[in-house]
């Protein structure tokens, strides 16, 4: 092989086995989950947490019905590893959270019982059609007048910088890949990612969902008090809130 064949395939395997590094599950977990992400790839690690919480899905119902009778509520959104103090936590089993559940089966809360809801870097684990049932799951349960905060990886901007050379969000953001493409395809492939999403996309599946008041905010500026933007998630990012009708 050539001097270029060979830099060629050093850099790629650099790359490929960074993505595995960075990528790789987060420590902590529930005894079950901590197991089972041991024994298997991890490929199944996924479909493990589902059926966990697939398992408890009747308790957790119980607990979503007692957290709305305590009062309004403020619902955080696949909330991961990250959770948010003051808000109620929803994700997978294994996870640190108020609730275990599967978004797919919608929102285990009555009509109207939300002031508020947020999620961050969630829609793009989804595919469009489950995007717009969870948007329309949230004006539903969203009280008249109550919040919803969306922030999603802004993929639009990554096709300009794409189109750019990479100025921009790729080198600002994702520096050092052997190509832009690369860069890009993190978006739209890695980490789960099932769609894409700019601000125009975003408004229109909001406004689909039931929301006539919605519009584009920058990092830290909303309606809800104390935002709860993350501050890593700022540059690659877009949010939009939307308010349920009266």
């Amino acid at each position: 092989m050539s001097a270029q064949g060979n830099s060629a395939r050093e850099s790629l395997r650099t790359y490929l086995d960074s993505l595995a590094s960075r990528h790789a599950p987060a420590a902590g977990g529930s005894l079950p989950y901590r197991l089972a992400r041991g024994l298997l790839p991890p490929s199944r690690r996924g479909t493990v947490a589902v059926a966990l919480t697939e398992a408890k899905r009747p308790l957790e119902r119980r607990r979503a019905e007692a957290a709305t009778r305590e009062g309004s509520l403020r619902l955080h959104l696949g909330s991961a590893w990250q959770p948010k103090e003051g808000w109620f936590n929803v994700d997978l089993a294994g996870h640190p959270v108020d609730l275990a559940w599967n978004l797919a089966h919608g929102l285990p809360f009555p009509n109207a019982s939300a002031e508020a809801i947020f999620h961050e870097h969630l829609l793009e684990h989804l595919p469009l059609e489950a995007a717009a049932k969870l948007i329309e799951e949230s004006h539903r349960v969203l009280s008249p007048g109550g919040v919803m905060r969306i922030a999603v990886p802004d993929a639009g901007r990554y096709l300009l910088s794409y189109a750019d050379g990479g100025q921009g969000l790729i080198d600002e953001y994702r520096p050092g890949r052997p190509t832009n493409l690369l860069a890009v395809q993190e978006i739209f492939y890695l980490h789960g990612h099932r769609s894409g999403w700019d601000l125009e996309t975003l408004e229109l599946f909001v406004r689909a969902g039931g929301f006539e008041e919605c519009e584009g905010r920058r990092f830290g500026d909303s309606r809800i008090e104390p935002c709860p933007d993350s501050p890593h998630r700022e540059q690659e990012s877009i949010y939009l809130e939307a308010i349920k009708g009266e």
